[in-house]
């Protein structure tokens, strides 16, 4: 995480810094400070900040395998989110063959799920946590951050998450980010379903028990003709 974070990946946040020592280094602990002994390859290593870190694609490919998925999947969109759009897959495609190339197998299936989930278009780590809920819950992989578009072109909403073959929209209403919108939020609503959508909403209680946002899920695109839309 030390190194994502020197990185400008900020999706997970901790006062903790590791660091990584030589087999014939001395391990010294200090508060905030967890060593490890090990070895990178030149390579694997850059001088950023004036410090010797990982290089994005080894944080990358190490974080997706021994983190948990929430945490895996938010860094890896604000990594992606740090290239330009036409350099992402790129990224992606580096990722990916580092992890089939990992040492150590434990976690790689795991995380090259997760690689091939992010987008790098979630505004926030709760857009990429909900990502990954509803790929749990079996459906479709939704576009992240849709746009709605007027008559005239311009760009009028960005839904969260979408099924814009079933005009289905997830969106998620953090507490903090919502908070005095309501009434905002109720005429958004209402447009969009004017427009033909079907509109969800999801909460951060919804990731302690997703069984409602998964039964609404299943009335949605059954409304749409579809039971079984995995």
């Amino acid at each position: 995480m030390t190194a994502a974070a020197l990185h400008g990946c900020t999706a997970v946040t901790g006062t903790e810094v590791h660091q990584l020592v030589p087999y014939c280094g001395t391990r010294r602990r200090r508060v905030g400070l967890i060593p490890h002994n090990g070895w990178l390859p030149p390579e694997d290593v850059v001088e950023h900040l004036g410090l010797r870190v990982v290089t994005p694609v080894r944080a990358a490919t190490d974080l997706l395998c021994t983190v948990r998925a929430r945490d895996a999947i938010a860094v890896i969109d604000q990594m992606l989110a740090l290239h330009p759009v036409d350099l992402r897959e790129d990224f992606r495609a580096q990722v990916r063959r580092r992890l089939t190339e990992r040492p150590d197998a434990r976690g790689t299936k795991r995380g090259a799920r997760i690689l091939e989930l992010a987008t790098g278009r979630a505004e926030s780590p709760p857009e990429s946590w909900l990502l990954l809920e509803v790929d749990a819950l079996g459906f479709s992989a939704p576009k992240s951050n849709w746009p709605i578009f007027a008559i005239n072109g311009r760009e009028i909403y960005r839904l969260d998450l979408a099924w814009p073959e079933f005009l289905i929209a997830l969106e998620y209403n953090g507490y903090a980010v919502h908070l005095d919108r309501e009434l905002e939020d109720a005429r958004r609503a209402e447009d969009l379903r004017r427009r033909g959508w079907i509109v969800l909403t999801a909460t951060a209680d919804d990731f302690a028990d997703s069984r409602e946002l998964e039964r609404q899920l299943r009335e949605a695109f059954r409304v749409r003709g579809y039971q079984r839309p995995c």
